[in-house]
């Protein structure tokens, strides 16, 4: 539970800014709710799934070719670099728990919408 409280933090920031933004704007409706929580969801999971398939490995020998390839030469370079599996695999959780929270507060009120 102590890991799930900074996307719980962070999706309560996002929904506090939504409903400001949506008031300043004088838009609130449930319709542009959903429609913003469902945009501002898809950058939280874009994001995190991009870690996450960055951290999947796939992209390691892609990466590993390229500087082998055209690596400048120098005599005093390391030959070890950081794979992509290594870069976002601490914070891929982060982002896919708050956009996820985010798109749950979408549907929810896409069903108020309809209902």
């Amino acid at each position: 539970m102590k890991n799930f409280k900074w996307p719980l933090i962070t999706s309560a920031v996002s929904s506090i800014g939504i409903f400001t933004y949506l008031v300043i704007n004088q838009s609130l409706t449930i319709r542009s709710v959903s429609d913003t929580f469902f945009i501002v969801s898809l950058f939280f999971l874009i994001i995190g799934l991009a870690l996450w398939i960055m951290s999947s490995g796939f992209f390691d020998n892609f990466q590993r070719f390229m500087k082998m390839h055209f690596r400048f030469k120098k005599k005093n370079e390391p030959k070890e670099f950081i794979p992509f599996s290594e870069i976002g695999k601490a914070h891929q959780l982060y982002w896919l728990e708050t956009g996820g929270i985010l798109l749950i507060v979408a549907i929810v009120s896409l069903l108020f919408y309809f209902l």
